[in-house]
């Protein structure tokens, strides 16, 4: 992506000042929203000169996906990396995918993330193409490798090659839509639902002995 390259060219220096603008970011529209966010603002959460800032992002919906880049980006890389290093089951790999996945998913910046797209998809489509080209595609394409991995080794059910990977993140997704709604009514232990889900989960693919 534009984003990652443009980034590998700063220097340490300037990695550290992104990351503060993004920092700042992401705190103030989790605070104020979105629209009511102006650059000036980040600027002035950030502690730079509101033309330092337009440097690293150019307008406000760029630095929205910076903010996406760097909250969501490295959990699908680490997902994708396990399943190279890995050596053992494919159960077992889709166990360790699912509990980064659902981490990430019950994190304050994925409850920002989503509030936004939810209530203001409209209006922020290219936002929600952005995520769903780089973050949904990606990450579901994780899950389907490790599926067709599973079937392969005849761990799995022949037929569960077929099946939609979304059926995987049900748990994960359930959980950040309950952190923007009811958190505040009643807390919900993630580890656990994801945990629930998966058993119910490995049931149904998994091949029997």
């Amino acid at each position: 992506m534009a984003g990652q390259a443009e980034e590998k060219k700063l220097s340490r220096s300037q990695r550290r000042r992104r990351d503060d603008i993004l920092r700042a970011a992401l705190k103030i529209f989790d605070q104020h929203g979105f629209e009511a966010v102006k650059m000036a603002d980040v600027a002035e959460e950030a502690e730079v000169a509101k033309g330092t800032l337009y440097l690293y992002f150019e307008t406000k919906s760029a630095l929205l996906e910076g903010v996406v880049e760097t909250a969501i980006m490295p959990t699908l890389q680490k997902i994708g990396e396990m399943a190279q290093t890995h050596s053992g089951s494919a159960r077992d790999l889709l166990v360790q995918q699912m509990q980064v996945a659902a981490a990430r998913m019950a994190s304050p910046e994925m409850k920002m993330l989503l509030r936004l797209m939810i209530s203001g998809g409209s209006r922020h489509s290219g936002i929600v193409d952005f995520y769903y080209n780089n973050v949904v595609q990606s990450g579901l394409n994780h899950f389907k490798s490790t599926l067709d991995q599973g079937v392969a080794s005849g761990e799995f059910r022949p037929e569960m090659g077929g099946i939609d990977p979304l059926v995987l993140v049900g748990a994960p997704i359930y959980t950040a839509v309950w952190n923007i709604l009811f958190e505040e009514k009643q807390s919900i232990d993630a580890d656990q639902l994801v945990n629930d889900h998966l058993e119910l989960v490995l049931k149904g693919i998994l091949k029997e002995p």
